[in-house]
């Protein structure tokens, strides 16, 4: 196979129902906008406030992860509105937030490789 090792089956089942999982909940907050405003407003909220303050050290703790989950989320919040914000898919500025957001994406991965020595 293209793995170092076997994969038992109950993992790869797994890796299935965690897909699943995850196209489900894409379908739900691209179809709801209200799903859409709480997993992409009223979550981050809440765990940035209560769970991560607590759970970030060693190597998750750094200023890379936060930037990343910033930059990712920023993105989510950028595509619902120019779905939701009326008349704001037609302003050549807003148009130009997906690749802009993509490019600082990008940037972050390569700053933080060479960061680390990569």
């Amino acid at each position: 196979m293209f793995l170092f090792g076997s994969i038992p089956w109950y993992a790869a089942l797994m890796w299935f129902v965690v897909l699943g999982a995850l196209i489900g909940l894409n379908e739900v907050t691209r179809r709801w906008k209200g799903a859409g405003l709480a997993i992409f407003v009223a979550l981050p909220l809440v765990l940035t406030i209560f769970v991560w303050p607590t759970t970030a050290t060693g190597s998750t703790g750094t200023w890379f992860h936060w930037v990343k989950v910033y930059s990712a989320l920023a993105g989510c919040l950028g595509f619902m509105a120019l779905r939701y914000v009326p008349g704001l898919s037609a302003k050549r500025w807003a148009l130009a937030f997906p690749p802009l957001i993509l490019a600082l994406n990008i940037a972050e991965a390569v700053i933080r490789d060479v960061q680390v020595g990569g």
